[in-house]
């Protein structure tokens, strides 16, 4: 097969998807254990996931067991597969993923539920669990995605709740205990606190989480891509949970408690990375690295040991209220990055929400900004939360506009979704109608000014996460059909059809206002512990 793979790759689009041999990939041909781990979407965006990249250290640190990659094929190359008659393949042995024991798969959104699907059905996999036999794979599935997994139960053989590091070393050994026999594999898979198998259930399932954080397992031997990638820099994980507990947001309910990693063992981290990969970029990733209590003197030693080595020290998100503009400057030494921030919306409903930012906090930082000759800041609202007026609304065109009469202003709009497991979880989606009332008035009030950028998430995209995010089981027959219908990459604009969710609704006779209205969501996922 390996032949066949080689002859098609000079004609797809980016063969580098797809040959493997970068730098620090680990191959292993035998071992008792065979582990396929992916992400649903192109490698450029499943080689961003530091997640599989700490899954994928920790499983080839066994002697047991040999981890291997894949990832989503482009449409060009998974057309010459169906012509080719090729199944789905792994990056270093470019084995056929229904050749493996395990296939561990992350879902960080609904909206890779289609490609999930797609990934299975090019694998040769039965699509559903009940028809698969002995010798197939057992599909587990983790992520943001699983604290409520009942629209995709029918597909997954196991759920992983919650953080894997700990409990993935669980599964392996109970895989390889119970090798042969299917049954015996779910029935002990589902005695781990923290797995679900849909077949058997359970009452209760506890999420996993890291407890020694600071010691937690990091890559150090961190693979370096053959082509550009995402986030195409050395991430290290410096706080894991947040304790500020906005209403809406489902990261700072579901991966709690609030850890951090040490000053010290970050710049250990860091050093041995860097010397492992010669990448120019460090990124502190958290939730907000701001929280960090001593997020500081992390950034001074960072800069202190890599400024010499030109390599920049950035981060993915900050919070307003806890950042601190010295730290901007210290990193600008090395190289300038972008401010981010998210004030979701106007002040009043802000401070209703959990964030207790001032507007005059907001404006200061701006200030702040064009002093020290940063060109634009970017903030990120949500329209349609819970409680919102007209004033709220008003108020948000108000900032934007104080704003811009400092620093240009790059804008991103998003639709509240109620996520499980937070405050609002059974809060309504608004209407289509109301999403334009309020997205024209926006639009109206600031298209005269060349300070301010506008940009908007499409309504559909929401509406799919909303209705995925707080399903049942019934909407399996839904996404089973808009997959039939060939739906995939949908968190692509250029495949995603809302159409074809329309019309499966209809086809099923499922009304979906069912799944947007207010309701008693919660009761379906609240045998999940988080």
């Amino acid at each position: 097969m390996e032949k066949k793979i080689e002859k098609i790759l000079p004609f797809v689009e980016n063969p580098a998807r797809y040959i493997g041999n970068e730098i620090n990939i680990v191959i292993k041909r035998k071992s008792q254990i065979k582990f396929a781990i992916g992400f649903p979407d192109i490698y450029e965006v499943g080689m961003s996931s530091l997640g599989i990249r700490i899954l994928y250290g920790i499983l080839n640190k066994r002697d047991d067991c040999f981890c291997e990659r894949f990832f989503s094929p482009w449409v060009d190359l998974e057309e010459f597969m169906k012509k080719e008659k090729i199944p789905l393949f792994s990056l270093e042995t470019k084995s056929p993923l229904h050749s493996f024991d395990i296939i561990g798969v992350s879902l960080s959104s609904e909206l890779n539920y289609t490609n999930f699907l797609n990934i299975l059905y090019l694998s040769n996999i039965p699509l559903f669990s009940e028809e698969r036999k002995d010798f197939h794979p057992i599909v587990i599935v983790g992520g943001n995605s699983t604290f409520n997994p009942l629209p995709l139960l029918p597909f997954v053989d196991a759920f992983v709740i919650g953080e894997g590091e700990d409990v993935i070393n669980e599964i392996v050994d109970t895989i390889r205990e119970n090798k042969g026999s299917r049954y015996k594999i779910l029935e002990n898979l589902n005695k781990i606190e923290s797995v679900f198998v849909p077949l058997l259930k359970k009452e209760r399932v506890k999420k996993a989480f890291v407890k020694n954080f600071n010691e937690s397992y990091f890559p150090v031997n961190y693979i370096v891509p053959l082509t550009n990638i995402i986030h195409d820099r050395i991430s290290i994980e410096i706080m894991r949970g947040c304790g500020q507990n906005c209403k809406f947001c489902q990261a700072g309910s579901c991966w709690k408690p609030v850890r951090i990693k040490k000053v010290d063992k970050i710049v250990e981290l860091a050093q041995k990375a860097y010397q492992n990969t010669g990448y120019e970029e460090i990124s502190l990733l958290s939730f907000s690295a701001g929280d960090h209590p001593e997020i500081e003197k992390i950034v001074m030693k960072l800069v202190d040991e890599f400024k010499d080595k030109k390599v920049s020290i950035s981060f993915p998100s900050l919070r307003i209220d806890t950042f601190s503009f010295q730290l901007a400057l210290k990193i600008k030494e090395i190289k300038k990055t972008n401010l981010t921030f998210a004030p979701e919306t106007g002040e009043k409903l802000r401070k209703e929400i959990g964030k207790n930012i001032s507007d005059e906090e907001i404006l200061n930082l701006a200030l702040l900004a064009r002093k020290n000759n940063y060109r634009h800041i970017k903030l990120y609202f949500m329209i349609g939360l819970p409680n919102e007026t007209d004033e709220d609304i008003k108020d948000v065109v108000k900032l934007i506009n104080e704003i811009s009469k400092i620093i240009f202003v790059k804008t991103s709009f998003n639709t509240f979704i109620p996520k499980p497991h937070t405050f609002y979880q059974n809060k309504r989606f608004i209407t289509k109608q109301e999403y334009e009332e309020k997205r024209n008035y926006i639009i109206t009030k600031l298209k005269k000014n060349k300070y301010v950028k506008l940009n908007f998430q499409p309504y559909e995209v929401s509406c799919v996460e909303c209705f995925l995010g707080r399903g049942d089981e019934k909407l399996s027959k839904i996404i089973h059909n808009v997959w039939r219908k060939g739906a995939k990459f949908e968190n692509w604009s250029e495949f995603f059809d809302f159409n074809k969710w329309i019309e499966s609704f209809k086809e099923e006779g499922i009304d979906i206002n069912e799944y947007l209205k207010e309701s008693d969501f919660s009761s379906r996922w609240n045998f999940i512990e988080v």
